[in-house]
């Protein structure tokens, strides 16, 4: 079954409804110009309340690698456990940077057009995220011609750029991906997720 990440994650409420309407994957935002960016030690009294099993991934984008191991050791809870399981690198850190990590890794590519996809076989990552592109690096919140994927493995995509309740079905039937992901389809405002369009945004992902 498609895995399902929300992501920019800013409060509990929205990271319990998430897990509680069947989202797998929960994002954390550590980019300070996004409305999504949450401070480490926010997201450590968050992730300290889920259970367990919540796969968390920390989003950085072109941020040094001491910056990252700062976030990640400000993640560690009382009980020793590390509260992140994934990263998600979401600038122009290449494939040097994004290995040697413990961590998953999840590479976003930013799809301009159809050869901005050409380095993605390659590319050392678990997963790539692969989002329209907009200027700066926040989620573009559009759509980029899904046909620019045929022929491309999708068992490794994490499918972004405007996903909501009323596509997300087509998309998954069409790419067949091994996740999507959202975040402004099922908000209310920048950071505040709509708890009514994120339950139905992943009944209809889960049913798809």
């Amino acid at each position: 079954m498609v895995k399902i990440k929300v992501c920019g994650i800013t409060s509990l409420a929205d990271a319990e409804k998430s897990l509680e309407f069947g989202a797998d994957i929960l994002g954390f935002n550590f980019y300070p110009p996004s409305p999504r960016c949450i401070a480490p030690e926010k997201a450590r009294e968050i992730i300290a309340q889920l259970p367990r099993a919540s796969f968390n991934v920390a989003l950085f984008v072109n941020e040094p690698k001491a910056r990252v191991n700062e976030v990640l050791a400000a993640g560690r809870l009382a009980d020793g456990r590390q509260g992140y399981g994934g990263l998600q690198f979401h600038g122009e850190e290449d494939g040097g940077y994004c290995q040697g990590w413990d961590l998953k890794v999840i590479k976003a590519f930013r799809v301009k057009e159809r050869a901005s996809l050409n380095g993605l076989k390659d590319f050392p990552a678990d997963y790539y995220l692969l989002d329209s592109f907009s200027a700066g690096y926040g989620g573009s919140g559009k759509m980029f011609p899904w046909e620019w994927l045929d022929g491309i493995d999708s068992s490794k995509v994490l499918l972004s750029g405007g996903l909501r309740v009323d596509n997300v079905v087509e998309a998954i039937r069409k790419i067949q991906p091994f996740g999507v992901d959202v975040c402004s389809g099922v908000e209310a405002r920048p950071g505040i997720k709509d708890h009514g369009k994120l339950k139905e945004f992943i009944d209809a992902a889960k049913g798809a």
